[in-house]
């Protein structure tokens, strides 16, 4: 008996320091628009990393589309929740200000507010998630970490 009850308060040490060192994420909602007809809506969510209580320099920005069902006043998504591939618009790091703007109820445009990211640097990003087009707007040629053309 004594030996189990060694093991479990070894085993209860082990869990509480080594949750104490677990990966956290943050949410923050930047912004959210519903498109004209509020049956698709555009999120901006930034997640930040921790590690041992400290922020990770790489925030991931993304862009996040979902049907609207109900009387949904906002977006609702539970903090560090993994979201689907089809949820996902894009995801980049190192990314600066973002808007969304619905042109019409089929179209949701992606500006980016010198954002300091080319759409070359995005990774995976969609032209269209189910029937809505996805347009990118006033992202640079390159981004701001990247060198530009070398003198003579």
């Amino acid at each position: 008996m004594k030996s189990r009850f060694h093991a479990a308060v070894i085993m209860l040490t082990l869990l509480i320091f080594l949750g104490c060192r677990a990966n956290q994420r943050q949410d923050t909602v930047i912004s959210s628009v519903a498109n004209p007809s509020h049956t698709y809506r555009a999120t901006i969510l930034l997640r930040e990393y921790f590690v041992d209580g400290h922020a990770d320099n790489s925030p991931t920005t993304y862009v996040l589309l979902d049907k609207i069902s109900g009387d949904s006043g906002g977006p609702d998504y539970d903090q560090g929740q993994d979201f689907k591939d089809s949820q996902i618009v894009m995801k980049p790091k190192q990314c600066g200000p973002l808007s969304l703007h619905w042109p019409d109820d089929n179209t949701l445009k992606i500006t980016c507010e010198k954002c300091g990211i080319s759409l070359s640097a995005l990774g995976e990003h969609a032209n269209g998630v189910g029937a809505i087009e996805v347009q990118y707007d006033e992202f640079p040629a390159m981004s701001s970490w990247e060198g530009g053309p070398r003198g003579r």
